[in-house]
């Protein structure tokens, strides 16, 4: 796993995370004056999970859509790259707010890591993650429904709607697709043709990323009950 983690490291990932670090120094800079120091630092980051959600889903949909077949390993190493940013982001979020460190995104990212150093040289994973990235598309709505809470706008209807519409895109790509593109993708012999052990690789990574968006999913679901009857 560590050597798979460590492929995952290149120019264009390291650029992208850079990248990534410096659009949430531009936005802490332009977010209000009137929030404290760990408000702004965690909204400035929120930003930029929230323009990398539309874009990796949007790209990934319009792949599969248009194109098909494997995704450009472009989109691969950027997709790495945040999450090198958002794994920092991640260690030094508890230093900013005093919380523990959350040990299931962390897991979450070093095994994503791992596989995207996987995927940036095997045809048949990179085809699955753009099913993959697909998840993505719940991310925005995610995110704008923390800002909303922020902004004192969490008893109105916005935030309801949003908060239903993040809630049903999470179910759909995170919850219910994840199954059937491993069902599809049962047959390990075009993986293994490859690169031998890649598709057991791939089982243990989604088995692993259902199981954590499984337990996302029912907070998630407390929390949208909790936006009704707030809206009521």
């Amino acid at each position: 796993m560590l050597q798979a983690i460590a492929q995952s490291i290149d120019g264009t990932a390291l650029s992208w995370a850079a990248g990534c670090c410096l659009v949430a120094g531009a936005a802490y800079t332009m977010l209000r004056k009137n929030w404290e120091f760990k408000t702004r630092f965690e909204a400035s980051v929120r930003a930029v999970e929230a323009a990398q959600g539309a874009y990796v889903g949007l790209s990934a949909a319009h792949h599969l859509l248009i194109k098909g077949g494997p995704l450009p390993v472009f989109l691969v190493q950027r997709m790495a790259g945040y999450l090198w940013f958002d794994t920092l982001y991640e260690c030094v979020l508890p230093f900013v707010k005093g919380t523990p460190l959350s040990i299931p995104f962390l897991a979450h990212h070093l095994v994503g890591l791992a596989a995207h150093g996987l995927a940036k040289t095997h045809g048949p994973l990179r085809a699955v993650t753009a099913h993959v990235y697909l998840a993505e598309l719940s991310t925005p709505s995610l995110h704008c429904s923390w800002f909303l809470k922020q902004l004192g706008r969490s008893s109105t209807t916005l935030y309801l709607i949003n908060g239903l519409v993040g809630a049903l895109a999470y179910l759909i790509f995170r919850v219910a697709w994840p199954p059937l593109f491993v069902y599809w993708n049962r047959d390990p012999a075009p993986w293994d043709a490859e690169r031998g052990g890649v598709h057991t690789a791939f089982l243990m990574c989604s088995a692993v990323f259902w199981a954590l968006n499984l337990s996302w999913f029912r907070k998630l679901v407390a929390m949208a009950r909790g936006a009704r009857r707030k809206a009521k």
